[in-house]
């Protein structure tokens, strides 16, 4: 019996160190802000760059999620990526609103797009569209309001080039506009046939189809400071009215090895064509860059395009973003049956979205952006008007101009798991339960 009544007793010390174990484990789980990742690839975690990013906010970050219920997409997963920013900083603050009857917010941060996550710091805005709304995406947002940095774009005017105040549904710029303002850049027009040398301030340049020749002295003035580590975004045209418009912008890209053809493409495959319109190309699959890693598979329009021709020099790397397929053709003179190919029609696959870029004279590298159409991010293009990735390509095509690519570079992540959210409560009860059920103590 006394064997009998130590071991009870050994049970009972056993019992009450176990009861007293797990009441410090609550207390601690009460008190904690740590969870466990049990995913292979560490999917429900962030990254360290995420963390500090998050934990670096020195002001409450407002976080609104603008989605449309009826159509839920990937509002799930989106909601759980921001709490795991909210597990980090007790400043990073969430609502979720209608986009259809949230009218307020809606018209204050200039939302298009339904599924549109709104980023509100310090008076800076960002906003992550629909497709662009990973951890790289979020953190990249959060490392651009924390910066100082705001970044010019030089837009150039007074050659016959779209300006940015053109609010026309059709052929205006004014949503580009919106698209630079609300995320985190500055712009000025530039008259480019005044200017001997690009103003030091100008972080990028855009040429977009100017009507009539920029000039010798431009061009000049364009090269030299490209040669310098400058940033360019420039487009032409199909068939230009004065084929010297064209000319002065090839003059331009000289130095690189590339020009714009000049012809019409047309193409021929109807399920790479806008419906019963061959002269807009339609791309889904894109090259590999920082400006297309969002946009895999969705599609972007290229109204009245031409082809961007030349292999570039060594030293020079080359991505070509958005090419047609094989059957297209380009038309080199205007003429009205554009539906068949003819004799002196040159052959596809061409090139319709191309980056450049290479190491200059100075400590930054030289960027270029070149567009087959003017008409790329045109109003008409983008959303309200349409759907489709031009947005997101116009977006990114500023950013990976004013170097924004390199504020974070984070591996690629294979689809998540969302995770269970639990309270700390909850955690400190499955705790409890989980070690009590366990066989062995002498409990149960």
């Amino acid at each position: 019996m006394r064997g009998r009544g130590r071991s009870i007793a050994a049970s009972v010390l056993l019992g009450v160190a176990l009861l007293a174990a797990l009441v410090a484990a609550n207390v601690f789980a009460s008190k904690s802000r740590q969870a466990w990742d049990l995913t292979r690839y560490g999917n429900n975690t962030l990254a360290p760059q995420s963390v500090l990013a998050a934990r670096n906010l020195t002001s409450d970050l407002h976080v609104i999620g603008l989605f449309r219920p009826t159509q839920p997409g990937d509002q799930a997963e989106t909601e759980a990526l921001i709490a795991l920013y909210a597990q980090q900083s007790s400043r990073v603050h969430y609502r979720s609103a209608n986009v259809d009857t949230d009218v307020a917010d809606v018209k204050s941060y200039n939302v298009t797009e339904a599924d549109t996550v709104v980023l509100d710091y310090n008076g800076k805005t960002q906003l992550l569209l629909p497709g662009s709304q990973t951890e790289q995406d979020f953190t990249s947002a959060l490392l651009k309001l924390e910066s100082s940095r705001v970044p010019m774009v030089c837009w150039a005017v007074g050659d016959g080039e779209r300006e940015l105040s053109d609010v026309s549904k059709s052929t205006g710029y004014s949503s580009v506009e919106s698209l630079l303002t609300r995320n985190n850049f500055a712009h000025r027009d530039l008259i480019l046939s005044r200017v001997n040398a690009i103003p030091s301030d100008c972080d990028e340049l855009v040429i977009l189809d100017p009507t009539t020749p920029i000039g010798d002295k431009p061009v000049a003035a364009v090269d030299a400071y490209l040669a310098a580590g400058g940033r360019l975004l420039v487009a032409a045209e199909p068939w230009a009215k004065d084929p010297k418009s064209t000319a002065a912008l090839n003059a331009v890209l000289k130095p690189y090895v590339v020009a714009f053809s000049g012809a019409l493409v047309v193409e021929a495959d109807p399920s790479r064509a806008a419906v019963q319109d061959p002269t807009n190309p339609v791309v889904i699959n894109y090259g590999h860059s920082p400006i297309t890693s969002d946009v895999q598979g969705i599609q972007s329009f290229y109204p009245r395009s031409t082809a961007i021709t030349g292999t570039p020099p060594a030293g020079t790397t080359a991505a070509h973003l958005a090419v047609t397929t094989s059957g297209a053709y380009g038309i080199p003179q205007v003429r009205q049956d554009v539906t068949k190919k003819q004799a002196g029609d040159a052959s596809g696959p061409f090139t319709l979205m191309e980056t450049l870029e290479q190491s200059s004279s100075g400590s930054s590298k030289t960027r270029i952006v070149l567009v087959g159409t003017e008409a790329f991010a045109e109003n008409a293009t983008l959303p309200p008007n349409n759907g489709g990735a031009n947005l997101e390509l116009a977006l990114a095509s500023f950013q990976w101009l004013a170097g924004e690519d390199a504020l974070i570079a984070l591996p690629p992540k294979p689809a998540r798991a969302l995770p269970l959210v639990l309270t700390q409560q909850d955690q400190s009860n499955l705790i409890f339960i989980t070690a009590v059920r366990r066989r062995g103590f002498g409990f149960l």
